[in-house]
């Protein structure tokens, strides 16, 4: 008896209609994902529209300061109008608090940076210099102090200053135990406003009668001894010179005249001291031939005149100037810069004012610096 086939051998079915038995089919597939990557384009591209729109109002809001804008002149305004004004010119203010030299000025703008008229971004910085008012809004007392010390005062508080608050007028000097140079009294006096520029005007002492002061005999000192002598005392010493001839030592002192051939006189009373001084030095110039000196002679018209010569390299001679007259002796300074070495002092002394002279030696090609009331006043170049 034959047995039937088991049904279990199924017939063969082709993969295709296998897929699309389930549903798949490749060109539906196909079309869906062609559909799917056009979206794809556009979402990415409206993203980085969408972000580059963003970004550009970004930009565009943190660069709306740097608008450009004319800086405003504010010399002149008190500092709230011109805080007021920057802001209206979306500009910021950076201040800086100076004492001025003109009354009234107090709170006002006295200068600016950048200047009026500047273009610059806006949120930009504009400096502004606030004046204080003035270190001093009225007169102080000054009895009792010194005048030169009180002018300093001043010419260092106004140095720069068109019109100064306070000047000092020619004092009026008169005889006092108090120290030469003392105020002992003033107009206007103490308390006076200064609403405008003030003219100080002072009674000054000349100090105590003038004491006696004995004559010393200078005669055969030399340069830096008679220098010495100045500085210990209180005589006003004038100087001359001429060449060292016969037995004369040069550089020293061979002739003294004493006021009415007195050996006591009043304070700073002149006395006229000569110099004999050398005839050359041993400078030479390039063509080996010695320099003349300061009186025109060369060696071989010093040597055939019979005059000494100076057989170091040191210049003698007397350095003469004039300087403003003072009722009282003041403080002289003569110092020496060398072309080789350090600054150094040769003469400390006090003198009255007028024609000053001093005597010298030194080196070659120095420079002689003279100071009065420790400013100085003069540059001397020896050759």
């Amino acid at each position: 008896m034959a047995k039937k086939e088991n049904n279990s051998k199924k017939e063969k079915v082709p993969f295709m209609q296998y897929v699309k038995n389930f549903g798949v089919s490749f060109k539906a597939g196909a079309e869906k994902l062609q559909e799917a990557g056009a979206a794809f384009v556009w979402y990415t591209v409206a993203l980085f529209v969408i972000m580059g729109i963003t970004a550009l109002a970004i930009f565009l809001g943190v660069n709306k300061g740097y608008e450009r804008q004319v800086v405003p002149d504010l010399v002149g305004t008190n500092l709230y109008r011109a805080q007021l004004i920057l802001q209206e010119k979306e500009l910021y203010p950076r201040l800086q608090m100076r004492y001025s030299d003109v009354p009234g000025q107090a709170g006002q703008i006295i200068s600016q940076s950048p200047k009026k008229g500047a273009i610059v971004k806006a949120q930009s910085r504009v400096t502004l210099v606030v004046s204080r008012g003035v270190v001093f809004d009225h007169v102080g007392n000054y009895v009792g102090t010194n005048l030169d010390a009180l002018k300093n005062t001043l010419d260092a508080l106004y140095a720069g200053a068109e019109i100064p608050s306070l000047t000092i007028a020619n004092p009026i000097f008169k005889q006092d135990a108090a120290l030469p140079g003392t105020i002992l009294e003033q107009d206007p006096p103490e308390g006076t406003a200064i609403t405008q520029p003030i003219e100080l005007k002072f009674i000054v002492s000349s100090g105590p009668q003038k004491m006696k002061v004995e004559i010393p005999d200078f005669t055969g000192k030399t340069v830096t001894e008679v220098l010495a002598a100045m500085s210990q005392t209180r005589l006003t010493l004038d100087f001359t010179q001429h060449i060292a001839s016969g037995n004369e030592v040069p550089g020293t002192v061979v002739k003294q005249v004493n006021p009415s051939n007195k050996k006591e006189v009043g304070e700073y009373a002149h006395v006229q001291l000569e110099f004999a001084m050398p005839a050359v030095t041993e400078d030479v110039e390039e063509n080996g031939e010695v320099k003349p000196d300061q009186n025109g002679l060369n060696e071989a018209e010093a040597t055939e005149a019979g005059l000494a010569r100076d057989t170091t390299n040191y210049v003698h001679g007397i350095l003469t100037t004039k300087i403003p007259e003072y009722p009282y002796a003041v403080p002289v300074k003569l110092d020496v810069i060398p072309q080789e070495g350090s600054r150094y002092g040769i003469a400390t002394f006090n003198h009255v004012g007028g024609t000053l002279t001093i005597p010298y030696a030194v080196p070659h090609g120095s420079v002689l610096v003279l100071s009065v009331l420790e400013r100085e006043v003069e540059r001397t170049s020896i050759q």
